[in-house]
């Protein structure tokens, strides 16, 4: 069976790195750079003729820059995954574009195999974090998270589990990690996020850093 094309649109103003990316991504037989615009006025006015899977968007453009794109096209396009792809790291970088509706978030020092990766998952309907940008996100949450009134007690493999949902490791590389299937480890995150009282997974992570269980 023939794996489905995800089709990109990446949104940058540097032109150089547009062409290195499509570039990069040519070998890739199941992803297609379908559109590409220089400023976030001109992805708003294409996007729609362009019709992508996933859009490509740097924070820090001219016109209208990347965190008012972003809102713009959650609210002509509320289903359209965003991927965030900038040489920013700050947390409160992160942090706002996460609150504008991004599906992921990563920087333009990624590898080509992790940005398919990052690509799939949110293509997927799920949500991408580099490592690199994962702790310090998650640092600030957790300071801002209301201490619970004691650490709940963790088997080990529940601890296996949290250390990697706070690297950003997906269901699927959770259980190549481990040996275990993706049934397990949804079966370990239900324990888990019942034991810390936690809503998802960066509200776990965050608790389990303000309890000191993970560092």
């Amino acid at each position: 069976m023939t794996s489905r094309t995800t089709r990109l649109m990446l949104v940058d103003d540097h032109e150089v790195l547009r062409e290195g990316l499509t570039f990069m991504l040519r070998v890739e037989p199941v992803l297609a750079v379908v559109a590409e615009a220089g400023s976030g006025r001109e992805a708003l006015e294409s996007l729609e003729a362009a019709l992508p899977d996933v859009v490509l968007l740097d924070v820090k453009m001219p016109d209208v820059g990347g965190l008012e794109t972003l809102r713009r096209i959650r609210e002509r396009w509320p289903e359209l995954p965003v991927l965030v792809l900038t040489m920013y790291d700050d947390p409160e970088y992160v942090d706002q574009a996460l609150q504008a509706g991004a599906s992921g978030y990563v920087l333009k020092s990624i590898g080509r195999e992790e940005l398919v990766r990052a690509v799939r998952a949110v293509s997927g309907g799920g949500g991408y974090l580099q490592a690199e940008i994962t702790r310090p996100v998650l640092a600030r949450f957790a300071r801002m998270a209301p201490m619970p009134e004691r650490a709940p007690h963790l088997s080990p493999r529940e601890l296996d589990v949290l250390r990697l949902l706070a690297e950003g490791r997906s269901n699927r590389q959770m259980a190549r990690d481990l040996g275990i299937t993706e049934a397990t480890v949804k079966g370990y995150l239900r324990e888990l996020f019942e034991k810390l009282g936690a809503s998802d997974r960066a509200h776990a992570v965050a608790l389990a850093l303000r309890t000191r269980l993970i560092e």
